[in-house]
């Protein structure tokens, strides 16, 4: 048996010229208006009939999983057929790619092989060039025969020459491929649009990298809880692809169902944690932060993420000073703590990934001052979005070598009266108490006086929404003013009430009366009209006034 690094033989002949002038002609002219499939069928065929050959195939490497793939085979379809995987470094084809280098077998029966098709169909002398794009290995073509052969340095010169062609063909169409099948992923479990709160302004933005090879697993989202809370996500996957687009869906699945089902902010970080673990070589960065409208303040925690930048009232950019845990899925039972920031009225919050402030042969530092200047250039609106305008001052190449995502939250401020046109969903009702609490906090109601209105207010709206429209879907309408020390809520829907069944049971004028100096329920053909009054103890005294 021989086997060799293909070298250097005699001078070529006649008919290897000839082959090699065949060949270029059709790779220059015909091939080129093919489709990547069709391509490579015919450069196969017309390798095999140039070469003399038995057998010719084409392997795509997969670099997640380290093997090679059967993309395309003339006289081994089985190979395709069959999904045929080579592990890399391993067999003939796998040793191809490992080299980089050509290689070839005399005597199959006497070397090792990964793939029992080539024994099965009695192949017995091999020829392999790996396919090569920028220096990189993208695959390996390779060729049989059935009886014995010595393959010459023309025959090598023949067949890398068909691997150069067919490489930037594969290479484009593999790209195009995997871009398409990652952003539609993206797509598909990035949010679709942001919530609207009132009181609150939401912007995102995010930007695939330019090329395949670069698009990652950086996801943003916003969840909001039944209690009314709102909770800020900011991630990236270590890794590229679909592959990274897939652990990103399966980490942004989880992480709601953890918060949803009511756990911790650090408790969630260390579930994540856990799962990533367990899956294996799947790291991610990611940092959670919990707003509590109310009282203008912000929990956080972080698992390895760049810091948070945090616009004050003022116009100034500071960046969380934040005590940062391992990123997710390096060790098990990783710790992660929860910090408190105040995030009062006139702020803006900016969550983003590395793509927004990384550059190439830069310090991070650099980077980050970069995006402080461009947070305190863009507080000034103009028609654009907060995360527009700081996209926009940071980005200008669109040739991004990174994906780029960023989430930006501006608290507005309610002034003297509030109005909201709420859905006739349970769903609502955390939000509107959120909302109706931060306005009479405002207004300068005392903890007890907050309590009072919020509980009597959200009981008419709980009525609204259950008995105003029955099972068709509408909205109602809460509105808020102050009159001197007097505060009044008004709940209003456009429904009809069942008189079999009184308004609120029995129970929700009770409640209200009770929390309430003052409560009157009006309906007429037009709908229903909860009017609720508190007197406050406290001096008129707006931390919020009007914009």
């Amino acid at each position: 048996m021989r086997t060799t690094e293909a070298g250097a033989s005699g001078a070529p002949s006649e008919a290897a010229e000839q082959r090699l002038a065949n060949l270029q002609s059709v790779a220059d002219t015909t091939l080129g208006y093919m489709s990547a499939e069709e391509m490579l069928s015919e450069l196969l065929e017309r390798i095999r009939v140039a070469l003399e050959v038995d057998t010719a195939a084409v392997l795509l490497l997969d670099e997640d999983r380290n093997v090679l793939v059967a993309r395309a085979a003339r006289g081994l379809e089985e190979e395709v057929r069959q999904g045929v995987q080579v592990p890399l470094a391993r067999g003939f084809a796998g040793r191809v790619a490992a080299s980089g280098r050509p290689i070839i077998i005399d005597d199959l029966t006497r070397a090792e092989v990964v793939n029992p098709i080539l024994r099965q169909r009695g192949i017995r002398s091999m020829l392999g060039v790996p396919v090569h794009v920028e220096g990189r290995v993208i695959g390996v073509m390779h060729i049989g025969t059935l009886t014995r052969r010595e393959f010459g340095e023309n025959d090598v010169e023949l067949l890398q020459l068909a691997a150069d062609r067919a490489a930037l063909a594969i290479d484009h169409a593999r790209l195009s491929e995997q871009r398409s099948a990652t952003q539609i992923l993206q797509r598909a479990l990035l949010p679709e649009m942001l919530p609207e709160v009132h009181g609150l302004r939401f912007s995102a933005k995010y930007l695939p990298a330019a090329t395949a090879l670069r698009i990652g697993g950086d996801w943003y989202d916003v969840v909001q809880l039944k209690n009314g809370r709102l909770m800020f996500v900011i991630g990236d996957v270590v890794g590229r692809g679909v592959l990274a687009a897939s652990v990103m869906g399966e980490i942004r699945t989880a992480l709601r169902a953890y918060l949803l089902e009511g756990h911790q902010l650090d408790d969630v970080m260390s579930l994540l944690n856990e799962l990533l673990v367990t899956m294996g070589h799947r790291a991610a960065t990611a940092a959670i932060l919990e707003l509590d409208i109310e009282n203008g303040v912000l929990d956080a925690v972080s698992a390895g993420h760049l810091p948070s930048l945090l616009v004050g009232a003022d116009g100034r950019a500071s960046f969380l000073d934040q005590l940062q845990g391992l990123p997710l899925g390096v060790v098990p039972a990783g710790e992660y703590v929860r910090q408190r920031y105040e995030f009062p009225t006139g702020s803006t919050l900016l969550l983003y990934t590395d793509g927004l402030v990384e550059r190439r042969g830069e310090s991070i530092d650099v980077g980050l001052e970069r995006l402080r200047r461009a947070a305190e250039d863009s507080v000034v609106a103009d028609d654009a979005s907060f995360a527009d305008r700081v996209y926009r001052a940071l980005i200008t190449d669109p040739g991004l070598e990174d994906d780029v995502a960023l989430l930006a939250i501006e608290v507005l401020p309610l002034g003297r009266t509030l109005e909201l046109t709420l859905d006739t969903d349970p769903a609502v009702l955390g939000g509107l108490r959120r909302t109706l609490g931060r306005w009479l906090i405002s207004q300068g109601a005392t903890a007890e006086e907050l309590f009072s209105l919020t509980l009597a207010a959200s009981e008419a709206a709980g009525n609204a929404v259950e008995h105003a429209y029955g099972a068709r879907h509408s909205t109602f309408t809460v509105s808020c003013d102050r009159e001197g020390d007097d505060v009044r809520v008004q709940v209003r829907d456009a429904g009809r009430w069942r008189e079999s069944r009184p308004y609120g049971r029995g129970r929700g004028l009770a409640i209200m009366r009770a929390m309430a100096d003052f409560a009157r329920v009006e309906r007429s053909e037009d709908g229903t009209t909860v009017t609720l009054v508190k007197h406050l103890s406290e001096p008129t005294d707006l931390s919020e006034p009007a914009p």
